[in-house]
Parts: structure tokens; sequence; C-alpha cells
């Protein structure tokens, strides 16, 4: 057994200091702002669709709409977090 043992995931992520911005409670933020934003979006645009097509047509847009803006909340995220540094 030579060597020092290998850092799991955990470790990297507490020892990293990118996580450390505004005091360590960015990665908690993180954590509850990414899905209570897609929640409300999910809520708006199924708002928003069931004035144009039926109740299951809109339910199903409004999801399809939402999973595509996953990438765009995540980068709004990483925008953020370079601001803050």
């Amino acid at each position: 057994m030579e060597g020092s043992p290998k850092e799991s995931i955990v470790d990297k992520v507490v020892n990293n200091p990118a996580y450390d911005l505004l005091g360590g409670y960015q990665l908690f933020l993180r954590r509850i702002t990414i899905p209570i934003l897609l929640s409300l979006l999910l809520l708006l645009s199924y708002t928003i669709f069931l004035n144009f097509f039926n109740s299951s047509n809109s339910l199903i847009l409004s999801f399809g709409f939402t999973g595509l803006m996953l990438g765009p909340v995540l980068n709004l995220d990483r925008f953020i977090a370079e601001l803050l540094k």
C-alpha cells in the first residue's frame, strides 16, 4: 500500500475554493435556487401554454420547454458565480 489515499468526490468539493463564495453559502443557495427557478419556469410556461392549447398538450409542452431551459439556467448560475468571485 504505497502512496496517499485517493480523494473522494466529497473531499474534492469540500476542499475546492470555488465553493467558498458568499462565505460557503453559494453551494447551499445553488442547490435551493435552481430547482425553485425551474419549478417557477414550469408553472409560468404551463399558464402561458394553457391559453393556446388544451390541458394535456400544454402540460407536455411546458415540461419540454422547462427541460430545454435547464442548460440556460445552469449557465446563468455559472455566470453569477463568476461575477461574485
